[in-house]
């Protein structure tokens, strides 16, 4: 199990180094779910592992109330950061956003939270992933509600400006495959 542990640590590392890195930088708003449902799947995958493979031990009322709990705290964490945020319009007319020392405080605070809960309640960090997932999830969704609330209309270029990034994305894709 200690190896599990380890890996979901060194996995959740990286993926935080990478968000929080873009989280600080001025990017433009946009809503994709797709890397943070990989990012939960992994999770319950290393969950399964734990519980099928490494043998972890865990009753299940033990199972709803830290989920339940860990849900709760992944749902105030992410919105704590996402009104963290700073939100404008840049020339453009696209809906930007920026964090800032606060959302890195929540960050900490929060994975802090978490991680001693989990080592506590199964002595490994085994859900650390599920966490990240879905607190990313709900985080992004906030951050686009709040950009949809405050900037109604010119959330409509960002939703064009994503559209078309996908399509010339798999347009490079394919093209890629062309050449093999």
């Amino acid at each position: 199990m200690q190896n599990l542990s380890y890996t979901n640590i060194v996995l959740a590392l990286l993926i935080l180094y990478v968000v929080i890195k873009r989280q600080l930088e001025a990017r433009t708003v946009r809503f994709k779910p797709e890397f943070f449902i990989i990012v939960i799947l992994f999770g319950i995958a290393s969950i399964g592992d734990a519980i099928n493979k490494q043998h972890l031990n865990i009753s299940q009322s033990n199972i709803y109330v830290f989920g339940i709990l860990s849900l709760i705290s992944a749902a105030i964490f992410a919105a704590l950061r996402a009104w963290s945020y700073k939100l404008w319009l840049d020339d453009d007319g696209l809906v930007m956003r920026e964090g800032n020392w606060m959302t890195i405080v929540w960050w900490i605070i929060g994975i802090g939270m978490h991680v001693a809960v989990d080592q506590i309640w199964n002595k490994s960090s085994v859900t650390l992933l599920l966490y990240l997932g879905i607190t990313l999830l709900i985080q992004r969704g906030l951050v686009w509600y709040r950009a949809s609330s405050k900037y109604p209309k010119e959330i409509s270029a960002n939703v064009v400006t994503q559209q078309r990034d996908r399509s010339q994305h798999g347009k490079r894709r394919d093209l890629g495959r062309n050449k093999h």
